[in-house]
């Protein structure tokens, strides 16, 4: 079908038109987009011994369990838990009838073989006697005189005398209790100006620390201090119940008052320091674990959405390991209304 020129320039025209108009209503809308004010800092290169965080219980270095040598009828007991107590101070004492009298039996059997010894002897110079009866009755001395340190020494241990100038911390046993040997009776600890916080940690976080390496231990009772100490002690196998190693950070007590089993939270700093980039942990956007965005500002206004690698965040700060090599500065407020390529306005 054939349509003459002359009807066909009116269709050009108008369709000319359309398209004219459609360009214009484009161009108002982009006109009409608002950029999204935004703020920017600029990103920081540090080195820094990022702190290692973790939580334990406050001990003293001393802490001892008492108890008595030999099991017994606890007859007296001196103090109560929190009774602080002098060297040489008498904690608590079992009833000595049994005890008494076993030293008597000792005592009386070493007599008999010393007697029984000179009598051997005597006779042996007199050729009254063999070598082998003179021999005997050497041993035999011998027997009765280690019977008799025995009872002795059961009957010293047979009270619990406080080792230091301390404190007790628990006592587990009553008077009239028949107890065994060995068993706690208190759990002692030595006046000290240092105390010890015992933390667990994960295998990467322990090859990390070094003995020597600081400390800073906080506890809710004081909020806002900080006790300064370093590591003195780290374990060379992991717990077989929690999997972890243990460390014991040494610190001191600052004149403040504490008392072991506060629960205290404590940062370690290893000495070896890494390179990191420090944003601020506003910057930071849909984090994950190590993972997350940040945005930057490219040199037509608009924004760029950036994924980085993250170590760690502290005093709401992050330290990042990769993805900001070539990035100056990111934003903060603002980038939680950002998308990738949105027009922005700086504020700062």
């Amino acid at each position: 079908m054939n349509f003459p020129l002359q009807s066909l320039r009116p269709l050009a025209v108008l369709i000319l038109i359309t398209m004219l108009l459609g360009c214009k209503s484009e161009s108002t809308q982009e006109n009409l987009v608002k950029p999204i004010p935004v703020e920017i800092v600029k990103v920081l290169t540090r080195e820094k011994s990022l702190p290692i965080h973790g939580s334990g219980i406050l001990s003293s270095p001393s802490n001892m369990k008492l108890s008595f040598k030999v099991g017994g009828i606890i007859e007296n007991i001196a103090v109560d838990e929190g009774a602080t107590v002098r060297k040489g101070q008498i904690l608590a004492r079992l009833n000595l009838a049994e005890i008494n009298a076993r030293v008597l039996q000792a005592q009386s059997g070493y007599q008999k073989a010393q007697r029984d010894y000179k009598r051997a002897k005597k006779l042996y110079a007199e050729s009254a006697a063999t070598q082998e009866q003179m021999q005997d009755a050497a041993t035999a001395l011998d027997i009765a005189k280690s019977n008799l340190d025995i009872a002795q020494f059961n009957l010293k241990h047979a009270t619990i005398r406080a080792p230091l100038n301390g404190k007790i911390l628990r006592r587990f046993a009553e008077e009239n209790e028949l107890i065994g040997p060995g068993h706690p009776v208190f759990l002692f600890a030595a006046h000290d100006n240092e105390w010890i916080v015992r933390c667990g940690v994960s295998d990467r976080q322990v090859l990390k620390i070094n003995s020597g390496d600081s400390t800073s231990v906080t506890f809710d009772t004081y909020p806002g201090e900080h006790f300064p100490g370093y590591v003195s002690e780290i374990a060379q196998a992991a717990d077989p119940m929690s999997g972890t190693f243990e460390i014991k950070a040494t610190l001191q007590q600052q004149g403040k008052r504490l008392v072991a089993g506060m629960v205290a939270a404590i940062d370690v700093f290893p000495a070896r320091k890494n390179t990191y980039r420090i944003i601020p942990i506003e910057a930071l956007n849909e984090a994950n674990g190590e993972s997350g965005f940040v945005y930057t500002i490219t040199s037509t206004r608009h924004a760029k959405k950036i994924p980085v690698q993250i170590k760690t965040v502290f005093k709401g700060q992050v330290a990042v390991t990769s993805g900001l090599e070539t990035v100056d500065s990111v934003v903060t407020t603002g980038s939680a209304y950002l998308r990738d390529g949105a027009l922005v306005e700086i504020k700062n």
